[in-house]
């Protein structure tokens, strides 16, 4: 689990915000994380490094399925990075976990679900923001 302090993000024309609760599962639904946990976190974070595209600023792990708190560049699309996430971590749990995750997917190298589950996270309700939208002008 990890926190982040970046209130807001400056670029050379813009300061953003965007923050996603991203939510996706194990293929079938397989009970297998507990098992893996550890490096799930560890290639997860090691995704972020590498691409600079997005920041987790916290993350927990279930039985069958991870949860997410992201911030995310504008520049970047929220499917890309699903994408890396998924791709990392499959990747690098089949490698250094093989033994462990061959257990539950013994035919092909599968971890997750295609779909996923993504909201935007905001500051203030929606209600607040139809306010001061029309109270303008």
């Amino acid at each position: 689990m990890r926190f982040s302090l970046i209130k807001y993000e400056t670029f050379n024309h813009s300061k953003t915000k965007l923050r996603y609760h991203l939510i996706f599962s194990t293929k079938f639904r397989k009970k297998c994380l507990d098992l893996i946990k550890s490096s799930i976190f560890k290639y997860c974070i090691l995704a972020e490094i590498s691409k600079k595209t997005f920041f987790i600023e916290t993350m927990e792990i279930d039985k069958d399925h991870i949860h997410f708190l992201l911030t995310i560049k504008p520049s970047e699309s929220i499917s890309n990075v699903v994408k890396i996430l998924k791709q990392f971590s499959t990747y690098y749990v089949w490698k250094n976990n093989k033994n462990c995750i061959s257990k539950f997917y013994w035919k092909k190298h599968y971890l997750w679900t295609r779909g996923y589950f993504i909201c935007t996270v905001g500051e203030c309700s929606e209600e607040r923001i139809k306010k001061y939208i029309n109270e303008q002008g």
